[in-house]
């Protein structure tokens, strides 16, 4: 595995882990520098870059305080995601359709609180 490819791998798993965190927690403490590091890392990929814009609207929806609208952006940025996972190869695939799951898990349980 290249460096390259375990610093995306460890950037899915503290994703995830954040996701779930802060979807359990009812809080969205630190969400902004998260979302701003997978824009930087989608933005070099062309393939990527509808993902990236839909990032950069779930986080004005999340600042905005919008959360039918942050509901709507996480369902649909885990289909995205969940697809995305296909292009991917190996564990990275796995660890992508994961993060694909939990922003899909994450949308229908912020639901359930509105």
């Amino acid at each position: 595995m290249d460096s390259k490819e375990k610093d995306y791998s460890e950037q899915i798993d503290k994703t995830v882990e954040t996701i779930t965190t802060h979807v359990e927690k009812k809080s969205g403490t630190g969400l902004t520098s998260t979302i701003n590091k997978w824009i930087d890392t989608l933005e070099d990929h062309k393939d990527l870059k509808t993902i990236a814009s839909d990032l950069k609207k779930l986080q004005t929806a999340y600042e905005d305080k919008n959360f039918e609208k942050v509901v709507t952006l996480m369902a649909t940025l885990g289909e995205e995601t969940t697809k995305a996972a296909e292009m991917a190869k190996g564990s990275e695939a796995t660890k992508i359709k994961a993060l694909g799951k939990a922003l899909t898990a994450g949308s229908k349980t912020i639901a359930k609180f509105m």
